[in-house]
């Protein structure tokens, strides 16, 4: 009798143990991983659209950071041009730019049959100097607000651009 109780206070607190656990994962910020493909944190980051010509000049300006995407439906885009999270990243005084699907997916370790077919997508980090910080395969442009807030300390201004820039609801 009192091992039967006893198995089920344990089979309880193991399915406690186990719901609390995936609430905190669903849950916790984006996790860097430290490699993807042929990117590594601390190499030097695929720069894609330094070659657009609308963007080449803004590039070569010196910003605190940056953010390189690519996923399906986004087209070349600098900054502002690629939404609320570009409007965000520009507040904070970084780089973000996207790539379309025939801008060099194999750059950032992806597959374009893959990325076109909405199955992968990668949000890059890099330093001042370019180079990799956080590698996030699976997260997409939307997902760059919880991703910053993984370099609170890191990145100047996070805490005003993201109540003065975000709309209420993001």
């Amino acid at each position: 009798m009192i091992k039967k109780s006893l198995i089920k206070i344990l089979i309880g607190f193991g399915v406690i143990i186990l719901l609390l656990m995936c609430i905190f994962l669903f849950f916790s910020p984006p996790h860097s991983v430290k490699s993807f493909g042929p990117l590594n944190l601390g190499n030097e980051a695929p720069i894609v659209s330094k070659n657009v010509f609308e963007y080449s000049l803004l590039y070569d300006l010196k910003y605190k950071f940056y953010i390189y995407a690519m996923e399906k439906n986004m087209d070349y885009c600098a900054l502002g041009d690629c939404g609320m999270s570009g409007i965000l990243v520009n507040c904070m005084g970084g780089w973000l730019s996207s790539e379309n699907i025939n801008g060099g997916a194999e750059e950032y370790g992806l597959k374009e049959e893959d990325v076109y077919a909405d199955k992968s997508s990668i949000i890059i980090v890099a330093d001042e100097n370019k180079k990799i910080i956080g590698i996030y395969p699976n997260y997409r442009i939307q997902n760059i607000p919880y991703i910053l807030k993984n370099y609170r300390g890191s990145f100047d201004k996070f805490d005003l651009c993201y109540k003065t820039q975000m709309p209420q609801r993001w």
